[in-house]
């Protein structure tokens, strides 16, 4: 699964500026050949570092935090090390549970899921919500073609580069920032 397809399932859509052809599934057991997998999805996926401006308490932590959440999405997919994502998601996030989700279903099933690599460019910084305390940031997210594999290396999903716009509500969770949730950024 793609950001932008975990994205598009709870939002109902996505953009998409690539006119490559649609992500494909297939069922579990019917190899597909891998050969539609471009270079990018084969390379595996390192864990993001965490940055230093996620310790301000202030809109520039709060980008900082939705940053490196979205970058740890393909980390999480491909090892199923979910701690960090998890302690970052809000309770009412529905987005992060789907993501979690499918990262356990990957590692319980011994899928190998492989690019996706996903840069984040922070676009709006709102005010914090007075009433929420919630503070919504605009992003534009890119992400690298990804493929799944089953046990026996055959294929078994795969989803082409993806750009979208999302929006990001952050909070100060106690113990740090707590992502809320992520939609498609609405229009203006």
């Amino acid at each position: 699964m793609a950001f932008a397809a975990a994205l598009g399932g709870l939002a109902g859509c996505t953009a998409n500026t690539d006119a490559g052809p649609s992500p494909t599934t297939t069922v579990a057991g019917e190899p597909q050949a891998s050969s539609s997998a471009s270079a990018s999805a084969r390379t595996p996926v390192e864990k993001p570092q965490r940055p230093a401006a996620m310790d301000r308490e202030d809109a520039k932590g709060a980008a900082a935090a939705a940053e490196y959440f979205i970058e740890l999405y393909p980390y999480i997919m491909a090892t199923g090390d979910t701690a960090e994502f998890e302690a970052m998601s809000h309770e009412a996030c529905g987005f992060c549970d789907d993501a979690l989700a499918s990262a356990r279903a990957n590692k319980v099933a011994g899928y190998t899921y492989l690019g996706g690599a996903l840069s984040v460019e922070v676009l709006d910084i709102y005010q914090q919500d007075s009433l929420t305390s919630l503070i919504p940031i605009d992003v534009r997210v890119e992400q690298a073609a990804s493929s799944t594999l089953d046990r026996t290396g055959a294929e078994i999903a795969s989803a082409r580069h993806e750009v979208n716009e999302s929006r990001v509500e952050v909070a100060e969770g106690g113990s740090g920032w707590v992502v809320v949730e992520i939609a498609p950024r609405p229009e203006s």
